[in-house]
C-alpha cells in the first residue's frame, strides 16, 4: 500500500521515454504455446504444454491466511456480525470453506494473526506463528525466486511474505516435490516485528526478493577485482520505483539449510523523513483504540499509514486523515506508552538500511528479472541481466492549478517540465464527469499550456494531467474487474506507471553498466488490449536446445488497471537476448470471477482457478532433469486483494459476481505446474 508518488517523470522527461519500447502483440493461447519466430532445430519451433496448477503448501513457516483463530476455539468465528468458518482445510480437499484472516470487506489481517482475539478485530498480544503439524495453502507469500542444483529434485525457494496492511519480510523454504509442498528454513529482513497491527498499516518493506552469484564481489566493480559470492537483491518498496533510487545488496552467509542465516531478522526500511514534535502529546499503547494526533513540523518523506521513530520508541500512525502537518491515529508498540516533547526529533527508517549497500548503474529499478546465461553483449567475466525499470505515476507530471472548461486556449498547470513540444505540440489528457478526453497545445510557459484545442468538458483544480501516452481506460472498463475509481481528477484511476525491460551486467553484483532496453515484450504506451502495456519484475531465461533464449514472464494491458495485476503469464523467445518474439500467453486471468462466484453460491473450496482469477504473475521456472520445467508462480483471486463487500465484478454481463459478506480473501497465493516442451512443423 505505497503512498503513489507524483510527477516523477519530470526527472526524465515524458516524451523522450515514451518512444523507447516497440510495440508486441500477445495472441491468446489456451495449453500450447508456439513462439512466433522460428529457429533451428530441423525447422521447428518450440511449444509448451501447461499442466493444471496446484496451490502450494507450506510447513513450520510464519502465519498463513488459512490457520484460523485458535483463540476462539470453535468451527466459526463472527467478525462485525458475520460468520465465517474458523477451520484450515485443503483447498483441493474435504469442501468445507477454507478459513482466511483477511475477508472481504474489512482490513487485513484479522482474527487470529495475534494471541489474543476470541474474533475480535484488531487482534493484540503476540504474533503467532503457523500451528506446529501443519501444511496450510502458502499464503500470503508472491514474487517467488526458485533455483536447484540437482536437476528439479530438490528446489530452493525465496518469497516475499506479505501478510497485507501489516508486514513484509523475505522467507526461504524447500521444496523435493516439485513445488507442491514446501518447508520453511529461514526469514530475515521483517518490516514489522512482533507487531499486532491495528489492519491499516505500513506493510511496505524489503520484496522482489532475487538471488544471483557474481563473480567478483568485493572488488572494485571491474573483472577479477573480487571474490565469487551469492547475493540477495531486495527493493526498498517505501521510495522504490523512482530516478536515483536504487536494490539493496546482501551478501548472503548460509548455515545449515538457512540462506538467510547471517542477514539481519528484523530491517525496517521507509522514506528517509525527518521532522520535529511540534507540540507534547502522550501516545498510547497499540494497536487497539483510535490514537492520538501527533503534531511535526512537516510530514514530507514519511508514509501515510506507517510509522517514525521519536526517542527510540516506534509510534504506528494508521489514520488516513494525516495532514501536512500531522500524523494521526496514532500508538506506540511500547506497552507502556510514550510521551512526546515539543521539540523531540521525529524520524523515518532509511531508504537504505544504516550499513547496507547498494547497486549503482541501474534505473528505477523494480527488480531483477533473471540472469540472461553466455550473454555475447556482456564482457566476459561478467554477469548479465534482465530487469524491469520502473516509474511510479510516471505519467502524470503535473496537475491544473486551476478549473477549466473545454475547449480552452489555455491550461494552466504546475510546471510544463516534463510535456515539451514534439513537432510543435503536446496532446494531454483530462478527466471530466463524462470521461476522459484530448486537448493538443502549440504553445507553453512555465505554468501555462497554450493554444490548446479539442476536448470538452469542465476540468477541476487539481485534476492530473495525463502525458502523452497515458494509459486511459474508461472507468466503466475497470470497474469490471474492481479497478479504477469514479473520480474525474485521477483519470479514474488509471495507473499511470512507466515499465521497461531493460539489460545490465555486472562483475562485483553492485556497479552495474546498463546496455539498454528490450524490445518486442510490451509497449508502455498502449491503451490496446492487444498490447502488453506492462511486464513484471520476476521471470526467468533459458537457454532453449536449439541455443536460443526462452524467457517467462508476466504481463498486462492497460484495462487490467495496475501495473502489477497481471493477466496473463507468458513465453518469448530471443536469439541475441535484445529482440524478443511477440509474448504468447501460457496461463490467464478468468475476469469472470467464475470460480468464486461458483463458491459463493454453492460452497465448498472454489475450484484452482479461483486462485489466480484476479492476477497471475511472478513465474520463475526450473530446469528438470527429464527435459520438462517446473514453474512457480503467484496468484490472486481478484485483482483487489480485498473486494468490497456487495461489489460487482466480471467481464460476463450475463454472470456477475457479487462479493458477499463472507467471502475469502485469496490473495498472495503459491502455485506451481509443470511445463513440457515439444517441436512442431
Amino acid at each position: 500500500m505505497s503512498r503513489r508518488r507524483i510527477a516523477t517523470a519530470a526527472a526524465v522527461g515524458v516524451v523522450a521515454l515514451a518512444s523507447v519500447a516497440a510495440a508486441s502483440s500477445t495472441a491468446l493461447g489456451a495449453t500450447a504455446v508456439q513462439p512466433a519466430n522460428k529457429h533451428e532445430h530441423g525447422h521447428n519451433t518450440l511449444s509448451y504444454t501447461v499442466s493444471t496448477p496446484v496451490v502450494d503448501k507450506i510447513k513450520n513457516g510464519p502465519w498463513t491466511l488459512s490457520q484460523g483463530d485458535a483463540s476462539v476455539g470453535g468451527p466459526t468465528v463472527t467478525v462485525d456480525g458475520v460468520t465465517y468458518p474458523n477451520a484450515a482445510v485443503d483447498p483441493s480437499g474435504t469442501g468445507a470453506v477454507p478459513a482466511q484472516s483477511g475477508i472481504t470487506g474489512t482490513p487485513s489481517p484479522l482474527t487470529g494473526y495475534c494471541s489474543v482475539s476470541n474474533g475480535a478485530n484488531p487482534s493484540s498480544g503476540t504474533v503467532l506463528r503457523q500451528p506446529a503439524h501443519t501444511t496450510l495453502a502458502m499464503q500470503p507469500y508472491y514474487f517467488p525466486f526458485v533455483t536447484s542444483s540437482d536437476g528439479g529434485k530438490t528446489l530452493t525457494g525465496y518469497f516475499d511474505y506479505r501478510p497485507k496492511d501489516t508486514d513484509e519480510a523475505v522467507v526461504s523454504a524447500t521444496s523435493t516435490d516439485h513445488g507442491k509442498t514446501w518447508t520453511y528454513t529461514g526469514e530475515a529482513l521483517e518490516q514489522n516485528s512482533g507487531l499486532c497491527a491495528n489492519g491499516n498499516t505500513n506493510d511496505d518493506g524489503q520484496g522482489h526478493a532475487f538471488v544471483m552469484t557474481v563473480p567478483g564481489y568485493g572488488g572494485n566493480g571491474q573483472a577479477d577485482s573480487g571474490s565469487s559470492a551469492q547475493i540477495l537483491y531486495t527493493l526498498s518498496r517505501p521510495l522504490g520505483d523512482a530516478p536515483g533510487i536504487n536494490l539493496i545488496v546482501h551478501k548472503l552467509t548460509p548455515k545449515g539449510d538457512d540462506p538467510l542465516a547471517g542477514l539481519p531478522a528484523s530491517e525496517p526500511v521507509g522514506e528517509g523523513g525527518g521532522t520535529a514534535a511540534t507540540a507534547a502529546v502522550t501516545v498510547p499503547a497499540g494497536p487497539l483504540g483510535a490514537g492520538v494526533t501527533v503534531n511535526v513540523g512537516s510530514t514530507d518523506n514519511f508514509e501515510q499509514p506507517g510509522h517514525f521513530n521519536v526517542d527510540g520508541h516506534i509510534v504506528d500512525c494508521n489514520d488516513d486523515n494525516a495532514t501536512a502537518t500531522a500524523f494521526t491515529g496514532c500508538t506506540t508498540r511500547d506497552g507502556a506508552g510514550v510521551t512526546i516533547a515539543a521539540g523531540d526529533a521525529v524520524t523515518a527508517d532509511s531508504v537504505i538500511p544504516a550499513g547496507d549497500q547498494q547497486t549503482s548503474g541501474l534505473i528505477a529499478p523494480d527488480g531483477i528479472i533473471s540472469t540472461i546465461p553466455d550473454y555475447k553483449a556482456a564482457p566476459k567475466g561478467s554477469v548479465a541481466v534482465l530487469y524491469t525499470e520502473k516509474i511510479d505515476n510516471y505519467y502524470i507530471p503535473t496537475t491544473t492549478t486551476a478549473a477549466v472548461t473545454l475547449p480552452a486556449a489555455t491550461v494552466p498547470v504546475a510546471s510544463t517540465s516534463a510535456l515539451p513540444l514534439t513537432d510543435g505540440s503536446v496532446t494531454v489528457s483530462l478527466g471530466t464527469v463524462a470521461g476522459i478526453v484530448q486537448t493538443t497545445c502549440t504553445g507553453e510557459t512555465a505554468t501555462s499550456l497554450t493554444g490548446c484545442t479539442g476536448g470538452t468538458g469542465a476540468v477541476a483544480k487539481g485534476s492530473d494531467v495525463g502525458a502523452p501516452g497515458a494509459a486511459v481506460v474508461p472507468y466503466a472498463t475497470l470497474a469490471l474487474t474492481g479497478e479504477g475509481k469514479n473520480k474525474p481528477k485521477s483519470l479514474f484511476g488509471n495507473n499511470e506507471d512507466l515499465e521497461i525491460v531493460r539489460v545490465a551486467y555486472t562483475y562485483d553484483g553492485i556497479h552495474f553498466t546498463d546496455l539498454g532496453p528490450i524490445t518486442g515484450l510490451n509497449d508502455p504506451n498502449s491503451n490496446s488490449t492487444t498490447e502488453l502495456r506492462w511486464v513484471g519484475s520476476r521471470g526467468t531465461v533459458i537457454t532453449n536446445p536449439d541455443g536460443t533464449y526462452g524467457l517467462f514472464l508476466s504481463g498486462a494491458y492497460a484495462a487490467d488497471g495496475d501495473s502489477d495485476a497481471f493477466n496473463q503469464i507468458f513465453y518469448s523467445s530471443s536469439t541475441n537476448g535484445v529482440n524478443w518474439s511477440a509474448p504468447q500467453k501460457l496461463l490467464g486471468t478468468d475476469y469472470t470471477f467464475s470460480a468464486e462466484a461458483q463458491q459463493a453460491a454453492n460452497g465448498g473450496a472454489p475450484a484452482v482457478s479461483g486462485y489466480y482469477a484476479g492476477r497471475v504473475y511472478d513465474p520463475t521456472v526450473v530446469q528438470n532433469s527429464n527435459g520438462t520445467l517446473t514453474m512457480v508462480f503467484a496468484g490472486y483471486g481478484t485483482p483487489k486483494p480485498l473486494p468490497t463487500t456487495g461489489s460487482v465484478l466480471g467481464t460476463d454481463p450475463s454472470s456477475l459476481f457479487t462479493v458477499p459478506a463472507a467471502e475469502a480473501a485469496d490473495y498472495r497465493t503459491i502455485l506451481s505446474l509443470t511445463l513440457r516442451p515439444y517441436w512442431t512443423k
